[in-house]
């Protein structure tokens, strides 16, 4: 049986460079939704699941989430001084000294429904991945999997034999599956933790994905990815009680 997390990793450090003008003023944990930070929103959903440690891995434009450490005590926040030649792997070795335990992994540039938490905290694998159903959204991360087990991430859709959904940037993560993770920031820390690191190790350790085929969602990578996440998050707000 999964323990009961307690504790998030929120990967921050990107430089968001596809956001043009946008992305050089702000990170992009600080775009509005509403007036108010995505980073902000998805704080607030973490909290009310249950999460009570939060760590931030920042880099470009730090200085933004160590001031929204004074509004939350949740949160503590460490800086991936390489950000810039560094890939998401590098990020989550930043975090070493804060997983002791299972933890909900995620990105800082995310719109998602609250059930998406509440769903991987209630998948029945401590390593999970949460998944959707096709978005057409740009940029999708497709996984391939055999008896729910995942096999190869890629967004190459042709280095996929067959998509069983597109991975959100949300997942469960076991510290005996971080630990297995960590040597890679050192030895390649250019690399992804998911469409690289993950694949490498799920031969010998399982990694499996959860699936919410109908899940509102989306990934602010660009300005049209910020122009569908508004309206995803339109539909989010109509279907609130």
């Amino acid at each position: 049986m999964s323990q009961v997390i307690t504790k998030a990793v929120i990967l921050a450090a990107g430089m968001g460079l596809r956001m043009k003008a946008m992305g050089e003023e702000i990170p992009k944990g600080f775009i509005l939704l509403d007036d108010r930070p995505i980073i902000e929103h998805s704080l607030s959903t973490l909290i009310s699941c249950g999460i009570r440690e939060i760590m931030i891995v920042t880099g470009h434009k730090a200085e933004y989430y160590e001031k929204l450490k004074e509004t939350y005590p949740e949160i503590r926040t460490v800086e991936n001084t390489r950000y810039a030649e560094t890939g998401t792997i590098c990020s989550l070795g930043c975090a070493r000294d804060f997983v002791d335990a299972d933890f909900i992994l995620l990105e800082s540039d995310l719109v998602y429904d609250p059930t998406a938490i509440t769903g991987i905290l209630n998948a029945s694998h401590s390593d999970c991945l949460l998944l959707s159903g096709t978005t057409l959204a740009g940029d999708e991360v497709y996984v391939e999997a055999n008896e729910n087990c995942v096999t190869a991430i890629s967004k190459n859709r042709d280095h996929i034999k067959d998509s069983v959904g597109e991975y959100i940037g949300i997942a469960k993560i076991s510290k005996q599956l971080y630990d297995r993770l960590i040597p890679f920031a050192e030895s390649n820390p250019r690399l992804s933790y998911d469409m690289d690191c993950l694949v490498q190790i799920a031969s010998e350790h399982p990694v499996f994905f959860f699936k919410m085929e109908e899940l509102d969602w989306a990934e602010i990578d660009d300005l049209s990815q910020l122009t569908r996440a508004q309206k995803v998050w339109e539909r989010i707000k109509a279907s609130r009680p």
